[in-house]
């Protein structure tokens, strides 16, 4: 089923693949480079899925999530924290600021999309 997901990522390429992997999963990708550009997207694009990278120009990604699941007259997205920087504190504090997943990043989109779809649009 497809779904807009707001990727958060400051790197252009890496935005780039990760556009070129949900696309060919059938999903609509809607690009925010900065947290609180992401913030006021999400608000006003209702995505299904935030998926934001921990390091940005302004706000990390935790304050992103933080700030999104706070929404109060929305449907709140989902929101999957990713990171370049294997770190087990991250994944901690990427659930104690409301995520739903937390993703190391890697060469293998796999680990993502299975984290993606087993969101599966629960609601």
């Amino acid at each position: 089923m497809s779904k807009r997901i707001l990727v958060v990522e400051k790197n252009a390429i890496m935005f780039s693949v990760l556009k070129d992997v949900l696309e060919k999963e059938g999903h609509s990708v809607l690009l925010s480079g900065t947290g609180e550009d992401a913030v006021e997207k999400a608000k006003s694009d209702n995505p299904d899925l935030v998926i934001t990278d921990t390091v940005l120009p302004d706000i990390d990604g935790f304050e992103v999530c933080r700030r999104i699941k706070k929404f109060k007259d929305k449907l709140v997205p989902k929101v999957i924290i990713t990171t370049g920087d294997i770190d087990s504190v991250d994944a901690e504090k990427a659930h104690t600021a409301g995520a739903n997943d937390y993703c190391a990043r890697t060469t293998d989109s796999a680990h993502l999309i299975r984290a993606i779809n087993e969101l599966a649009w629960e609601d």
